[in-house]
């Protein structure tokens, strides 16, 4: 993330390092807790196209407390496979847990575009090609009731949570 200071992956292993995460740094993004299973559901809604805004900033929130945000944003990308290994297979690994998390996090009709992905990256990227489209007419709607929204007779905090939930931020 931007302003985030984290240690390169590659920077951070051990020097007896393997793919079984024993001896690494928590902090490292390749770092795999024992609790983090394939068959988690990080969110407690699965994504169904309609609730994108608010799935992607649960995911946001869920991937960034277990230090693998950088795997769907791009920041982290893949390492060589013929000239770092080591690497290259820690990364897959945790490219693959976040993949399953995907695939958990969706509707079953989505999972199925998330089981032939190669890389998390591309997942995120492709839901938010396909969800984040901004649709005219209902910001046309959206912009008209805030335009007639005003503050006469409620509080500031109530006028605050009205304009929250027309989108205004």
């Amino acid at each position: 993330m931007a302003g985030h200071n984290q240690t390169p992956p590659e920077k951070s292993l051990s020097k007896h390092s393997n793919t079984n995460n024993s001896g690494m740094d928590p902090s490292n993004p390749y770092f795999i807790h024992h609790s983090d299973q394939p068959s988690h559901i990080l969110v407690p809604t699965k994504l169904n196209g309609a609730n994108y805004p608010s799935w992607s900033k649960s995911m946001i929130h869920a991937l960034t407390a277990k230090n693998k945000i950088g795997f769907v944003n791009g920041s982290i990308e893949p390492p060589s496979e013929t000239e770092q290994p080591t690497e290259y297979a820690l990364w897959n690994q945790c490219n693959s847990m976040i993949l399953s998390w995907l695939t958990h996090s969706v509707e079953p009709d989505l999972a199925k575009g998330v089981i032939h992905a190669k890389t998390a990256h591309k997942v995120w990227e492709d839901f938010k090609d396909q969800f984040s489209q901004k649709n005219a007419p209902a910001i046309y709607q959206i912009q008209k009731s805030l335009a007639s929204l005003s503050q006469v007779t409620i509080t500031v905090s109530t006028y605050f949570t009205n304009s929250k939930a027309f989108g205004t931020n």
